[in-house]
C-alpha cells in the first residue's frame, strides 16, 4: 500500500482504539478528520459503528445513513480484521508507512483465493451497522432493509448469517413468520460456505431452525462469557417470542452480567431491558 492518507491513518487510530474498548477516543478521531473531510463514506461508517457502542444511537443512525445513501456510487472494497489492522497501527507509530492495503476493491479480488483473509466489505458494514442501530433504537420495521441488504451485499459466511440473524429476530418480533421462514430458508442454502468465524450467529440461526432446543443451547453456553453475550442474546429473544417470559428473562439477565458493554449483543439486551413493559405488553 502507498504511504496512507490523513483518512486512512485516522481510521487505523480509531480502529485500534475501538479494539482497546476506549470507544469515546476512537469517536474523537474519527470526528477530527470528518472536520477535514465531511462526506467520507469510510469515516463515516467507522464513526458510526463506534456510536453505537456509546448508545448514541441518534447520531450513529444520521452517520450511517450519510454513508448508506453514497454507496451507490462508490466502488465496494474489502475491509481487514483486527488482526491485520493492529499491526499496521504499530507500524505507524515506528514511523513505517509500507502498511497492507486496507481498501482492496471486491472487484479486483474476486475470484483469488487470498480474498478469503476478509470477512466484510464497506456496503455491507455500512448496511448491516445501521440495521443495528436502528434496532437498538426500537425502529424494528425500518432496520429491516438494511438488514437485507447487508445481507445482499455480503461476502463472507459471517457476514451473511449475522444479517439473517438480526433479520429473523425482526421478523419474529413483529409476527411475520412466513417472511422470517424464508430466512431460515435462505440459512439453510448457506450450509456448503460454513466457517467457524460465525460462530454465536450460527448457533442461534440452527436454534431458529429447530437443529437444537433453546436449553441445550443455554446449557452449552453457560460457561463461556463471550458466548453468553452473543449467543444469550437470540437465546433470550427465542424464549420471549415463544411464550416462555421467565426463561427469556433469566438468560437476558444473564447476557448483562456477562461483562461485554460494547458488543452489540450485550447492547441489545440493555435496551430490552428499558422496554420490558412495552415487550410484555406486546407478548402478553
Amino acid at each position: 500500500m502507498p504511504t496512507p492518507s490523513a483518512q486512512d491513518r485516522y481510521i487505523i487510530a480509531a480502529r485500534l482504539k475501538g479494539y482497546l474498548q476506549k470507544p469515546h477516543d476512537a469517536i474523537a478521531l474519527l470526528t477530527t478528520a470528518l472536520e477535514e473531510s465531511p462526506d467520507d463514506t469510510r469515516l463515516l461508517r467507522f464513526r458510526g459503528h463506534r456510536l453505537i457502542s456509546v448508545r448514541n444511537f441518534d447520531q450513529a443512525i444520521t452517520d450511517l445513513r450519510a454513508a448508506a445513501a453514497q454507496l451507490p456510487d462508490v466502488p465496494d472494497e474489502f475491509e481487514l480484521y483486527q488482526k491485520d489492522v493492529e499491526p499496521d497501527a504499530i507500524a505507524l507509530i515506528l514511523g513505517e508507512t509500507d502498511l497492507q492495503d486496507h481498501h482492496p476493491s471486491v472487484e479486483s479480488m474476486e475470484g483469488r483465493p487470498e480474498a478469503s483473509r476478509y470477512m466484510t466489505t464497506l456496503h455491507s458494514a455500512v448496511w448491516y451497522h445501521l440495521g443495528v442501530a436502528l434496532y437498538l433504537d426500537g425502529q424494528l420495521t425500518q432496520a429491516i432493509e438494511p438488514f437485507q441488504k447487508a445481507y445482499e451485499t455480503a461476502r463472507h459466511y459471517e457476514s451473511k448469517v449475522a444479517s439473517l440473524d438480526w433479520g429473523y429476530m425482526i421478523l419474529r418480533r413483529l409476527r411475520r413468520d412466513e417472511e422470517s421462514d424464508q430466512l431460515l430458508a435462505l440459512f439453510a442454502g448457506l450450509a456448503d460456505e460454513y466457517d467457524v468465524q460465525a460462530a454465536g450467529y450460527h448457533e442461534r440461526m440452527e436454534l431458529y431452525s429447530g437443529r437444537r432446543s433453546g436449553d441445550e443451547l443455554r446449557e452449552a453456553i453457560l460457561n463461556d462469557p463471550i458466548q453468553v453475550a452473543t449467543v444469550g442474546y437470540g437465546l433470550g429473544n427465542w424464549y420471549l417470542y415463544n411464550g416462555e417470559r421467565d426463561k427469556a428473562q433469566t438468560v437476558l439477565d444473564e447476557v448483562l452480567s456477562s461483562g461485554a458493554p460494547h458488543a452489540f449483543a450485550y447492547l441489545a439486551a440493555q435496551s430490552e431491558q428499558e422496554r420490558r413493559g412495552e415487550l410484555a405488553a406486546a407478548y402478553a
